[in-house]
């Protein structure tokens, strides 16, 4: 019932594991709920697909194109969990981005991708343009179809190194978009590093070599679900963010670290 439900939202890849299969990494964003984490039973986990086809060259990262996409998981939990609650007669409690547990390696247990050396998931047939969504639910597994005796191991990449070749960072110097999401002065070296690669919030670099997205790329496989469609920035002007009123601006994925940082970010490119 639960992958019906989510399908009339657009969500095609979804399935259940035994919360015992999940990696359990900040229990209290489970009890702040009001739930403690030793009642979990189950937990839902679903892929939200995000790419679509910009024909603008881009200078902000493909997923914070489109309104920020927590305010699509958050609609999205206020309209289903009270449909699973009254379907399953159990609890529901609805993640996304601050999880409480590990998402990449439930959502492959759960048999919606592989694990890529970039550490994202990889769908079969949307790549890594994909956000993780996941239902905790104090409902016994079985009730989701879950089998008892399964294993429920992750499942990997093949190794290519692509994305670590293609990486501007390189191993063990941290990821270029976390220098676009820092606060404060950047150094010379971050500052030439967002140049080179034309990057003022985000970084696509590693998803978009992966051989498996390139191929969901090259077969047309964009969302279907209308939210990440309309209303999107490819590209991000000094004019445009100025443009912005408070409310409109806190609908953009980039608003998170303040107005001043990405607006930082544009004046290094003298946009």
């Amino acid at each position: 019932m639960f992958r019906k439900l989510l399908a009339e939202y657009g969500v095609e890849f979804s399935g259940a594991v035994p919360f015992s299969v999940c990696r359990v990494f900040d229990g209290d964003l489970i009890t702040r709920r009001g739930v403690s984490v030793s009642e979990i039973k189950s937990a839902i986990l679903f892929l939200v697909p995000y790419y679509f086809d910009d024909k603008t060259v881009g200078n902000i990262s493909v997923y914070a194109r489109a309104h920020d996409y927590h305010i699509f998981f958050e609609k999205l939990y206020e309209d289903i969990v009270p449909k699973l609650q009254e379907a399953y007669g159990a609890r529901f409690w609805g993640f996304a981005d601050k999880s409480a547990i590990g998402e990449v390696h439930a959502a492959s247990c759960a048999g919606l991708g592989l694990i890529g050396d970039s550490g994202l998931i990889i769908n079969e047939k949307y790549g890594s343009f994909v956000f993780i969504g996941e239902l905790l639910s104090d409902a016994s597994p079985e009730v989701f179809g879950c089998d008892k005796e399964a294993e429920y191991a992750p499942s990997f990449c093949c190794h290519c190194g692509e994305c670590k070749k293609a990486c501007p960072m390189k191993e063990g110097l941290g990821c270029l978009s976390a220098v676009t999401q820092k606060k404060g002065e950047l150094t010379d070296g971050e500052r030439e590093l967002m140049l080179r690669y034309g990057s003022a919030w985000g970084c696509d670099i590693c998803a978009a070599v992966c051989p498996y997205t390139k191929n969901a790329v090259a077969a047309g496989n964009v969302t279907p679900i209308d939210f990440f469609r309309n209303d999107r920035i490819p590209f991000l002007t000094s004019d445009a963010l100025n443009a912005m009123d408070k409310e409109t601006f806190r609908t953009r994925a980039f608003s998170w670290r303040g107005r001043k940082t990405i607006m930082r970010n544009l004046e290094i490119f003298g946009k």
